[in-house]
């Protein structure tokens, strides 16, 4: 059996989809209805849309398999996320590549297999549409042409969801979009009592830059300070824009939070010293590490260290 290989950029992959928030979710009719659909027109008995994690491949939609997880190094897709365009498997039984493979000699028996992948609004791709057969079959110029119309449907629906989550001026999560993410990450943090952060941002004397310097050099602030904020994130960890100059950031490693600072601090001082621009980027911020049953809900945490920013800013006024 060969085990699929890793892209190059699988770190910066991996963070797009975490950001994405597709993974661990239940039934969603708008990708249930994509994959009964390509099942009707493939004639085939199981479709899936799958997402590659680190060592899994989730199952955002599944049609015609009883599970919703599968380990990624025995997956057909993570063969197709290392290639453009449509990857087939006319008998996996009489392909070296598979003839051994658990998926083939075990359920669900795959002899045919194609898959296509589908990407993230940013480019990454983040796995693939899939169709399977537990008997050989051809497949010819139209049905690639027709896997690849519906796995760019399966894009458009990615792209629906990400506008709907992020800030259009920065890119990076707008308040629904962090709360939505964020909320569901917290209750998972917490429920295996994992140590993680939460960072309130605010920034400083920004009024005065939109007034003497206009609201587009404004704009351009709030667009650098979430790019340094989203470079400094680690996989799994999400920043979002809570509204005007406000910002949050979860560090789901809480030993990773004084780092993250460290670097974020370095880049905002790297960026004031080369700009070249008649103001400084700055920003107060309140941190709070979590506890046991400490906080019910990441808005408590948030309205918290929103306060513990404050009386930063308050003494720098001092």
């Amino acid at each position: 059996m060969k085990f699929p290989g890793i892209p190059e950029n699988e770190e910066e992959r991996l963070k797009s989809l975490y950001l994405a928030d597709l993974l661990d979710t239940g039934a969603d009719e708008r990708f249930d209805r994509l994959t009964r659909i390509a099942k009707k027109i493939f004639q085939v008995p199981v479709v899936l849309i799958s997402l590659l994690d680190r060592d899994r491949q989730w199952l955002l939609a599944c049609e015609g398999l009883g599970t919703r997880e599968t380990p990624r190094n025995i997956s057909f897709c993570g063969h197709v996320i290392l290639q453009e365009g449509p990857f087939i498997v006319n008998d996996a039984v009489n392909d070296e590549r598979f003839h051994d493979n658990p998926l083939v000699i075990g359920e669900p028996y795959i002899r045919f297999y194609a898959g296509y992948p589908v990407h993230l609004p940013d480019g990454g791709v983040a796995g693939a549409l899939c169709l399977i057969n537990t008997k050989p079959r051809g497949f010819n110029d139209d049905d690639n042409a027709s896997l690849r119309d519906l796995a760019f449907i399966v894009e458009d629906e990615f792209k629906v969801i990400g506008m709907a989550m992020t800030d259009s001026l920065t890119g990076i999560s707008n308040r629904r979009g962090f709360y939505t993410t964020g909320e569901k990450r917290f209750r998972n943090l917490d429920e295996e009592n994992a140590a993680f952060s939460v960072i309130f941002f605010d920034l400083d004397k920004f009024k005065p830059i939109n007034d003497l310097w206009g609201h587009a050099e404004g704009d351009e602030v709030l667009k650098v300070f979430s790019a340094l904020l989203y470079q400094h994130l680690g996989p799994g960890d999400i920043a979002g824009r809570l509204g005007g100059d406000e910002f949050a950031v979860l560090v789901t490693h809480q030993a990773q939070a004084d780092s993250f600072l460290q670097g974020l601090r370095s880049s905002v001082n790297d960026y004031n010293r080369e700009s070249g621009k008649p103001y400084n980027i700055n920003y107060s911020y309140g941190m709070l590490h979590s506890g046991t049953g400490r906080y019910a809900s990441l808005g408590e945490m948030l309205k918290e260290s929103d306060e513990v920013m404050y009386s930063a800013k308050r003494r720098k006024k001092i």
